[in-house]
């Protein structure tokens, strides 16, 4: 896997591998998460600020929300190119973009995704430019914008669960992709046969850990169906997924 960097730019090519496809032998959804938070990490450490660096001040970076379009998922085997760029969004948040192309140069999967560092003691974020000085101010507009849905005066779909331990990444809470597959296995499997998924907007709300108690809240309308992630009566993460 080789690493370019350019104008602010930073890529990398990679093939999709036999377990990270589903049975239709295109990349599962949750890869795409994967492989853009393993991008985001490589170009920030390039930077000089990844995960080593915020962690010897005793700070961690987090997702604030992703926004992602979908053309087509990458099929098993294929090589494609991925790209990023980051800048600050605001005082407390960087923006990154992230695009996956096909062999022919063809941009296939597009997000915008938003992280915070906090300070891990305290739980509460700082400013970027008190540890990273400065900051990239490489242009980087936002590339997918969010998607909200309307859900007054729907029923929601409910289903219950406990986190598992197989759902926790090195940081001891549960991996960010896990919301996204949770959201996923709320629908029925018809749905998801006779729909495509074009569309995946997540806002992650607070941590959750292996054990707890977990429950979706499912709402359908139209081409649109948006996830509440619950643990008791408190919102963990919120999905908005579009279909085709």
């Amino acid at each position: 896997m080789k690493h370019v960097e350019a104008a602010g730019t930073f890529s990398t090519q990679a093939a999709v591998r036999s377990y990270e496809s589903g049975p239709d032998g295109l990349m599962k959804p949750e890869t795409v998460l994967h492989w853009l938070q393993e991008i985001a990490e490589a170009h920030a450490s390039a930077l000089g600020f990844g995960y080593d660096f915020v962690m010897s001040r005793g700070l961690a970076w987090v997702e604030v929300r992703l926004d992602m379009t979908i053309g087509r998922r990458p099929a098993w085997k294929e090589v494609v190119e991925l790209r990023t760029c980051t800048a600050q969004a605001s005082p407390l948040q960087a923006r990154r973009n992230l695009e996956i192309r096909d062999a022919e140069g063809n941009g296939i999967i597009a997000a915008s995704c938003l992280w915070a560092v906090i300070d891990i003691r305290r739980r509460r974020p700082v400013p970027l430019n008190k540890y990273i000085s400065p900051f990239p101010e490489t242009p980087c507009s936002e590339m997918v914008a969010p998607v909200r849905m309307d859900i007054e005066g729907l029923q929601p779909e409910i289903r219950e669960w406990t986190a598992e331990q197989r759902d926790m990444d090195f940081n001891r809470h549960i991996n960010n992709a896990a919301y996204l597959v949770w959201a996923l296995e709320s629908l029925p499997e018809a749905w998801q046969e006779e729909h495509a998924l074009t569309g995946i907007h997540l806002h992650f709300r607070k941590e959750s850990h292996a054990g707890e108690q977990m429950k979706s809240l499912l709402f359908r309308q139209g081409n649109l169906t948006c996830h509440h992630i619950m643990q008791g009566d408190e919102l963990r993460a919120e999905a908005v997924l579009e279909w085709g």
